[in-house]
């Protein structure tokens, strides 16, 4: 039952990111009201399948690709929950959408490892669940950023071609840019927290690498959302900001291995 909710999660958000792209390039309303009701029940059918995942076991079991379905939910349903505000970032969607068909196939295809989320360790888990959400969610973001950094490119060199007047306009993406830049710092600020609380000698269990490069990728999330607010940043600084970060954060969860076992020879256990 479960695959096959995911299965139709992937043909809805498929539909919906055809008649979007029809409707951005006919300027057809009829054609983004189809696209807004293929949406709409594809996140209505992807948060029941998350459910499975984090509400109804009395011990969850949660994998890597749950957790990356889980961010793309969310970044799906932000810019349909802004149709009702007088500038709605719906259009943006045309980036997410694809992105989201593939995380949700690999989740129905994939059998990834999975961690057991128990009450005796409630701290840890929310710790790693939260790093890999923020890791997720600000991914996400990155890609938006890499759209903007190509429109933009290609609006300075005056190249407005088919395709650049078929993706959404610049500052629709900005917006939703920094909207998922604001989630994932606030989430990873939670990490940070979970792990200093719960996790025994975070600077000394050769969690080192891991722990600073996060803490710098914050720290520049946090200087790019202050700049945003009183310098009105935007455009190649934004990119340039959120890109470096998400590197950071790369790693942070990838590279500390590599640094640990094969520059360092050291393990994670010794």
């Amino acid at each position: 039952m479960h695959d096959t909710i995911l299965l139709i999660t992937a043909v809805c958000y498929l539909s919906g990111v055809f008649f979007l792209y029809m409707a951005v390039a006919e300027h057809s309303d009829r054609k983004r009201i189809i696209a807004v009701c293929f949406t709409t029940i594809g996140v209505l059918l992807h948060a029941w399948a998350q459910t499975r995942h984090w509400l109804i076991p009395a011990s969850p079991q949660i994998s890597l690709l749950n957790v990356w379905s889980l961010c793309s939910l969310v970044s799906v349903a932000i810019p349909l929950g802004s149709l009702p505000l007088r500038k709605n970032l719906f259009d943006a969607s045309l980036v997410i959408l694809p992105l989201a068909v593939l995380i949700v196939l690999a989740e129905w295809a994939l059998d990834a490892p999975r961690l057991e989320i128990s009450q005796r360790s409630v701290g840890i888990a929310i710790h790693i669940v939260s790093s890999v959400i923020s890791f997720g969610v600000l991914s996400i973001a990155s890609v938006y950023a890499l759209f903007v950094a190509s429109i933009d490119y290609l609006l300075r060199h005056h190249s407005i071609n088919k395709l650049v007047q078929t993706l959404p306009a610049l500052e629709t993406l900005e917006e939703l840019l920094f909207l998922l830049i604001k989630a994932g710092f606030a989430i990873l600020a939670l990490s940070l927290v979970t792990g200093l609380i719960f996790v025994n000698d975070l600077f000394a269990q050769h969690l080192a690498h891991k722990t600073l490069l996060s803490i710098f990728a914050w720290l520049i999330f946090a200087v790019l959302l202050w700049g945003r607010w009183r310098k009105g940043w935007r455009g190649r600084v934004a990119v340039r900001m959120t890109l470096a970060g998400i590197v950071l954060l790369l790693l942070s969860y990838f590279g500390s291995k590599l640094i640990l076992e094969v520059l360092l020879q050291r393990s994670w256990h010794s």
